[in-house]
């Protein structure tokens, strides 16, 4: 095998392990964080911590709304049942329970308005916790897909670094240098083919010696603009 193309077997050997390698670090960035999931989680997190509280208000609410109605009926029943005379006594008993109906009033507009926000609340949670369900059950199924990918890869990789060991040894060290220069210079693309008069790295046209020396196949030849080793398909 030439020079030309034993530099060109390596590439597309090299290729394919970069795109496995590129492949394999967005499954481990999805694997390590779904951000849909994460926005679900967030949400229901958000409207607990929202609810939390306001159920804890409605419940103070009408434990003090309970013990305003206790009083009413114990100083009601003292007003009207005979046991106080006393004019001043029963003005004052009577204030009381203009105070405490007032008390209510407002009370009772407070608690029917944390009330309706706690069920609004209540509903907007059982809907998000539905979604949270549905995309933690998708997100089972694509994990599980994508660790069997991630294994798929990684024993093709491991095939692919072996057939490139082959692969290098048929490669002279001067060549070998000059392919890992320009594999760091040009974006892992060390190696283009020449299609027609034209390099497939950088779509410029090739003169016509070049073109020739090309496709002899016989010794490295580079392109005149991107200085990529080129060879005939």
């Amino acid at each position: 095998m030439s020079q030309p193309q034993a530099l060109y077997r390596l590439q597309k050997i090299d290729t394919e392990l970069d795109a496995r390698r590129a492949r394999l670090r967005e499954i481990n960035a999805l694997l390590e964080g779904n951000a849909e999931l994460r926005a679900a989680r967030s949400t229901v997190e958000q409207l607990k911590d929202e609810l939390s509280p306001r159920e804890a208000s409605v419940k103070s609410m009408t434990l003090e709304n309970q013990s305003v109605a206790s009083q009413l009926a114990e100083l009601s029943t003292r007003l009207y049942d005979g046991t106080v005379s006393n004019p001043k006594e029963l003005q004052d008993i009577e204030n009381k329970i203009d105070e405490l109906k007032r008390h209510r009033g407002q009370l009772e507009t407070k608690l029917l308005e944390e009330m309706m926000a706690v069920e609004e609340l209540q509903a907007s949670l059982a809907e998000a916790s539905s979604e949270l369900e549905a995309v933690e059950a998708a997100w089972s199924g694509d994990r599980a897909a994508l660790r069997d990918e991630q294994r798929r890869i990684k024993t093709e990789g491991r095939a692919l670094k072996t057939e490139r060991e082959t692969a290098l040894a048929a490669v002279d060290e001067d060549n070998r240098v000059l392919y890992d220069e320009l594999r760091s210079q040009r974006q892992g693309l060390a190696v283009a083919l020449l299609k027609g008069d034209t390099c497939s790295g950088c779509r410029i046209d090739q003169t016509a010696n070049v073109v020739i020396d090309v496709r002899r196949g016989k010794e490295i030849v580079t392109c005149t603009s991107c200085g990529r080793i080129l060879v005939s398909p």
